[in-house]
């Protein structure tokens, strides 16, 4: 049976979305010395927005909306749901992959411009972002970090469902504890604490929670003491860690724009914007590097102002979103063709 669709995740995607593609927009421009600094979702008070604030909500939406579709998953369906979430991912993924791949090497006149062919495996997992602190010399070109990490997530949520149903407590104590122990330096670890699987699985899993005590989590009241302790992190200096105040920053977030989605989905003459950016948000967080560095090699020789700047982030999310519309198209046509729909049932069933 097919469930209600909860437009507040709509949404909250949407929001995500943009809030990473100015972030990423403010990074390039603030790196720059010829351009002014850019103002907007670059920084708050207590850190960045990017890594640890708006990842993190991106990953408790995930898990949220993945619990609410499939929150237990027997042993006899777990080809269904492997597929289901290789199907999301890679198909666009290995499409938009591959034209970039083919125009820099027929630009470079070789197939292996950068190093050894076996790099290109972990392309083909999508992890070559998220391991490139590791293994500098990939291919990589779309999409960020935490597709990577998202990838471990989907293979990790049977094994979650089980600890949700089992040692639902135990899971969120040891997982909470863990990622608050990354105030301080662990020398095990070379990868960056934000990006740590630790950090992203307990995102994932606060999601999962929500969805399980959907009905007392989005109370109002829970809304606005969290709610207002983010305002407070992102607005005013305090004296702490400032990873740990992105995950204070993230889950009152996280419920304030659950508890506005709820509200504006409400309006006929916006629900359909936000439904259709969150149709086509995964394309947008493959493309966006891609179309934002081209736009703005263009400018690279000029000193730009905020007004400006301003006025090429507007025109750079109008051809984001273009090419994200595209892609998304060309990706449900590859999806629903014959081959592909024989592959499904091959392996799926």
């Amino acid at each position: 049976m097919t469930k209600q669709r909860i437009d507040s995740f709509d949404f909250m995607r949407s929001v995500t979305a943009w809030i990473i593609v100015i972030y990423h927009f403010s990074g390039i421009l603030n790196l720059a010395p010829q351009h002014a600094n850019f103002p907007i979702l670059f920084t708050h008070a207590n850190g960045v927005w990017g890594e640890n604030t708006s990842v993190n909500i991106f990953f408790m939406l995930s898990g949220a909306s993945l619990y609410y579709n499939y929150p237990k998953l027997k042993p006899s369906s777990l080809k269904r749901y492997y597929f289901g979430r290789f199907k999301g991912l890679f198909p666009m993924f290995y499409m938009v992959w591959l034209f970039l791949f083919y125009q820099k090497a027929t630009t470079v006149g070789t197939l292996f411009y950068n190093g050894s062919p076996k790099s290109m495996i972990l392309t083909l997992f999508g992890m070559d972002g998220y391991l490139s602190y590791r293994y500098t010399q990939n291919y990589y070109f779309i999409g960020e970090w935490f597709l990577g990490a998202l990838v471990c997530l989907y293979l990790l949520y049977p094994l979650l469902t089980w600890c949700m149903g089992h040692i639902r407590f135990i899971t969120t104590f040891v997982l909470c504890a863990l990622t608050l122990s990354f105030h301080w330096p662990l020398l095990e670890f070379q990868i960056q604490r934000e990006r740590n699987l630790i950090v992203c699985l307990t995102a994932f899993w606060l999601g999962m929670l929500f969805m399980e005590y959907r009905e007392k989590l989005s109370a109002k009241w829970i809304t606005a003491v969290f709610g207002g302790i983010a305002l407070v992190f992102i607005f005013v200096k305090v004296p702490l860690d400032p990873f740990l105040c992105a995950q204070m920053i993230s889950i009152g977030l996280f419920l304030i724009f659950y508890h506005l989605g709820s509200y504006l989905m409400k309006f006929k003459w916006v629900k359909p914007f936000f439904s259709y950016t969150a149709g086509i948000s995964y394309a947008i967080f493959l493309l966006q590097h891609v179309v934002m560095g081209q736009i703005l090699s263009l400018f690279s020789q000029y000193s730009l102002t905020v007004w400006q700047e301003c006025m090429i982030l507007i025109a750079t999310m109008l051809i984001i979103y273009l090419f994200a519309d595209i892609v998304t198209r060309l990706n449900r046509i590859m999806i629903n063709s014959f081959w592909f729909k024989k592959i499904q049932n091959l392996i799926a069933g």
